[in-house]
């Protein structure tokens, strides 16, 4: 749900007040004062939320319907009259169709045709096109949709119908009855009228005739309300339609897509009355797809009868942002982390539609990407409407917004991790929080919901800025660090029973970690596309194509991207144009370039919201320019597309010279192909150490295809295979690193890859998927120590922050386990005492939950899950006779296995993947590693070294892959190194503890 109805609506007022002490001496809530709190210095946040009545009356003249734009987003600033400073919004060009994704010929849909002027015109078949930026509800929680149709000019008989589709999927093809639609009208030219609900098949769940006519005067309003109405008027005739019983309440923002069916070639649909009243929408969200950076979650619509209670169902729906991001739902509570009770956490629940809610106590999500600061500013804002207590402005529970410096944060306000957190109490009261210190800030009116934006400018600045409800509340320098990379967690604690926190309308500026996918070269007039555009084909599986124009100064591909989605370069504009006689560029700078890019910002026109982001120069050191004619360069195109990111591409040789990178760059990344990751990944290390800022992001560039001449390096003996395992090592560098935002595949050759190299089309697939639909993967390990000396756990994130400590097991010579025994989740403690082969096991990292016996004094304990049913339980290790005791039920013997020799360690882990743990031994000796793949016959794998005598072998999934592999832990300097499957190439590498620290390795993040 979106920001205008939230705090339009209020809250009810009268309810009980609830007195719960929960804060600190001293932090009772204060009046409100005439200054905020902090030096003044904080960053000034950014507008994130930004909505405006639409109109395009589709007044253009009519000259200018011509091939190959045909007047659809042509002239829009003057037929939208837009706001001063704002410009006109565009549409997109879809397929309309329920069986491709592929948009139909440019002409297919119209402006002005001479034939029809002053209307948008559908001219064959089935098509589309999406407004590009969404309906939203206003204060009253309504939208109206109104325009005029005439569904087959001439004809008032027929069947073929005009529609308007609304959609949360800013990725629909806009066919009225297809999955993704929310809600769809069709008018016949009959005057027969239908609604449709995307869950309803073909059929749809109303029904409703007007008297035929020349043109129908549509007017659609959607009630986001408990009514769950939709009043459609036509011509002056008014129908009130309930929603489905599948729907709990209509988005509260949905991408509009127009759209035709027409039965036969000489048919024609058109919208607009050609006097004016074209498409009028009463309030659209421009803050959504106004850039390719920020993150937006409207939490609506989501489906809650899930495992996950709505969690992360249809993010990329409901996120009507360019990228979407995936949640963890965590304890809320300082110390260890704990798996959340059930159903603490939920998405767009019967009882509190189109919101996150907090119906459990105590309970908090975090956001799996980060947070980031970005080039221009060195900051970033965070937005998101709180409400402590439906229905109450009394009382101190309260709902939390925090910004974590560690990946694996438990969501609490209070924890040491924390950068900078704000509680917000349901009367209005507010703590802030920095590192796990409380400060008391002045109280803001009670308003039941409370509008939070928080500002970071990090770096060297260190500062911040704090408002709710329009008011500042702090601004100034911070005492806590704060993060580049910050981990954002909503929170809330209620103390009765009954009582729900909300929270809605997540707004970030910028978001790191892997959010865009896409090609390079998706499009190309000359070699190797010749003009044909691809980008279709991965459609389902990109968000973030090049599009190269070469020298052919056609546009017309930009009709067909969706906001904030499409990369283009500027050789045309910003070098000398090609050799005719060697057909190559000449690499040296235009000196007209200022002039040409001017001039293509205007052919642009208002398209240019499709455009995400602008090259420079590809490899352009290598191809001769010299550092100051690349920073002129970049110079000149930032200055013509000022809020575009800034995107440079360089070879392996330039990352190893260090070659200079200008500071407006906001991506910046190397090429060198079919390789592996052993020469990727040191190369990416040290390009990161001569960056021109600390907030410029990087990429990476997989390669495709093994075929001739396309990638250096990838043909001569590569094999599909090979480039398929290629693909899958770039997405697990990304996701060691939230500062690698983008992988941009080098080159999709055309309909017939897929059968060309089947691997690395489905490896890309995959991730793609993942990327563009925020597909939950699995969590990389975290680490850990155990303290004999006071018997403390404590646990560090992934990125090797402290999250939390508790004390189990007695200390002395108990050796600490970790596991999660009741079933998936969060990994808790326990630990297993030698002297008499006696494991305790805790459920809540504080109380034993089961002690019992397993093996014999001198055996090495082991746990894992040995069956793959999703449980862990015990083993151990025998070193008299080298043999694995595993067990499925922590009491009998269920896999009896001998490996090593004599002196060797015992180590487990799920080394491929497949969910079960299975055995593996390490020789001191010869820091040699040996897996083996079964716990019931010996199939060893070859031994692999790793590490340096004196090192304690240990397991992880550093990579998020699934995939459990060797790793060492050094009591010398107290650091964890963590290996790439089945090499010795270091690709973790934390340090966390004090001497004499035991290590630990589990999923706590």
């Amino acid at each position: 749900m979106i920001l205008t109805q939230r705090l339009g609506r209020g809250l009810l007022a009268g309810a009980s007040a609830l007195a719960l002490a929960l804060l600190p001496a001293g932090l009772a809530p204060t009046t409100a004062a005439a200054s905020p709190a902090g030096d003044g210095s904080g960053p000034t946040p950014l507008d994130l939320n930004t909505t405006r009545a639409f109109s395009d009356t589709f007044q253009l003249d009519p000259s200018l319907d011509t091939d190959p734009l045909y007047g659809l987003n042509v002239g829009l600033d003057a037929r939208q009259a837009p706001p001063a400073g704002q410009h006109g919004i565009s549409y997109t060009r879809v397929s309309g169709r329920w069986d491709t994704a592929a948009p139909p010929d440019q002409w297919f849909v119209q402006t002005s045709h001479p034939n029809h002027p002053n209307r948008l015109l559908f001219a064959k078949g089935v098509s589309a096109v999406m407004l590009g930026a969404p309906a939203v509800a206003d204060a009253t929680g309504h939208y109206t949709v109104s325009t005029v149709i005439d569904p087959v000019v001439g004809d008032t008989g027929s069947a073929d119908w005009g529609s308007l589709v609304l959609s949360r999927s800013h990725r629909s093809n806009g066919y009225v009855t297809g999955a993704d639609v929310d809600l769809g009208l069709t008018v016949t030219s009959a005057g027969k009228l239908a609604l449709f609900h995307g869950e309803g098949g073909e059929t749809p769940f109303w029904t409703g005739t007007v008297t035929p006519t020349a043109q129908y005067a549509v007017s659609l309003t959607v009630s986001t309300g408990a009514d769950r109405a939709v009043t459609l008027t036509v011509n002056g005739t008014p129908f009130t339609v309930s929603a489905p019983a599948g729907v709990t309440r209509w988005p509260s923002s949905s991408f509009l897509y127009l759209g035709a069916y027409l039965s036969a070639d000489d048919r024609v649909t058109t919208f607009g009355d050609g006097a004016g009243h074209g498409l009028n929408v009463s309030r659209v969200d421009t803050g959504a797809t106004r850039s390719a950076k920020p993150l937006v979650d409207t939490f609506d619509g989501a489906p809650n009868a899930t495992a996950d209670f709505g969690l992360n169902q249809d993010l990329s729906a409901r996120q009507s942002s360019l990228i979407s991001a995936n949640y963890t739902a965590v304890s809320g509570v300082k110390g260890l982390a704990l798996n959340p009770p059930a159903g603490s956490v939920q998405v767009n629940s019967p009882a509190h539609p189109n919101v996150l809610s907090f119906p459990k106590g105590t309970s908090a999500v975090r956001l799996n990407k980060p947070a980031t600061s970005d080039v221009p500013t060195g900051a970033y804002t965070v937005h998101a409407v709180l409400t402590p207590v439906v229905g109450s402005t009394t009382g101190q529970d309260w709902a939390s917004l925090a910004v974590s410096n560690a990946s694996g944060a438990t969501g609490a306000v209070d924890a040491e991790d924390i950068a900078l957190g704000l509680r917000v109490q349901a009367d209005g009261g507010l703590t802030l929080f920095q590192g796990g210190a409380p400060t008391a800030l002045p109280a803001v009116p009670a308003a039941g919901s409370y509008e939070v934006t928080v500002a970071l400018a990090t770096g060297d600045k260190q500062q911040a800025t704090v408002r709710v409800n329009g008011s500042t509340v702090f601004a100034g320098r911070t005492a806590a660090q704060l993060p580049r990379d910050g981990y954002v967690s909503l929170g809330a604690h209620h103390s009765a029973a009954g009582q729900v926190t909300t929270a809605d309308d997540l707004r970030i500026s910028t978001l790191g970690g892997l959010g865009y996918y896409g090609f390079f070269d998706i499009r190309d007039p000359d070699w190797p596309n010749y003009g044909a555009n691809h980008a279709p084909e991965v459609a389902s599986f990109t968000n973030f194509n090049t599009f190269n124009r070469g020298t052919d100064p056609r546009l017309e591909f930009l009709d067909q991207c969706r906001p904030a989605s499409c990369v283009i370069d500027l050789n045309q504009e910003t070098v000398l144009p090609r050799n005719p006689a060697t057909d190559t560029w000449n690499f040296k700078p235009n000196p007209n370039a200022a002039q040409n890019l001017a001039g293509l910002v205007q052919r642009i026109g208002s398209n240019m919201d499709k455009i995400s982001a602008v090259n420079v120069t590809d490899e352009p050191y290598s191809h001769g320019l010299t550092p100051a004619e690349v920073q002129t360069q970049a110079d000149q195109i930032k200055a013509a597309f000022p809020d575009k990111l800034l995107v440079m591409s360089l070879d392996h040789w330039n990352v190893e010279q260090t070659a200079p990178i200008p500071a407006s760059v906001d991506i910046v990344g190397f090429d060198y192909y079919c390789v592996g990751r052993g020469e990727i990944q040191p190369r990416l290390a040290n390009l990161k150490t001569f960056l021109s800022s600390p907030d410029q992001h990087l990429m990476l560039f997989p390669e495709s295809t093994n075929q001739q001449g396309v990638a250096d390096g990838c043909y001569g003996g590569k094999t599909d295979a090979d480039v398929a395992a290629f693909n899958a090592e770039y997405r697990a560098i990304a996701a060691q690193d939230p500062r690698v935002v983008y992988l941009q595949n080098f080159r999709w050759l055309g309909p017939d890859q897929p059968t060309k190299v089947p691997l690395t089309v489905a490896e890309q697939q995959r991730i793609g998927k993942a990327v563009v639909n925020a597909t939950p993967t699995p969590a990389p390990a975290s680490v850990g120590v155990y303290r004999p000396s006071d018997g403390s756990f404590g646990e560090a994130a992934h990125n090797g922050w402290f999250t939390g400590r508790t004390v189990f097991g007695g200390g002395g010579d108990a050796v600490p386990l970790t596991g999660h025994w009741n079933g998936p989740g969060t990994d808790t403690v326990g630990v297993y005492h030698p002297d008499t082969a006696t494991f305790q096991l805790s459920n809540d990292n504080a109380t034993v939950a089961a002690t019992f016996p397993f093996g014999v004094p001198g055996d090495v304990p082991l746990v894992g899950d040995w069956s793959g049913r999703g449980r862990t339980t015990v083993g151990v290790y025998r070193p008299g006779d080298q043999t694995f005791y595993l067990s499925d039920d922590n009491a009998s013997v269920t896999y009896r296995i001998q490996l090593g020799n004599a002196g060797w360690q015992p180590l487990v882990g799920d080394w491929d993947g497949n969910g079960t743990t299975t055995v593996a031994v390490y020789d001191p000796a010869t820091q040699n590693f040996y897996l083996n793949d079964s716990n019931r016959t010996e199939h060893v794998r070859p031994a692999i070294r790793f590490g340096n005598p004196g090192d304690v072998p240990v397991k992880g999934d550093w990579d998020g892959t699934g995939k459990e592999t060797i790793g060492v832990y050094r009591p010398g300097d107290q650091t964890f190194y963590g290996a790439a499957e089945n090499s010795n190439l270091v690709i973790y590498s934390k340090k966390f503890g004090n001497p004499g620290d035991r290590p630990l390795v589990g999923n706590w993040g």
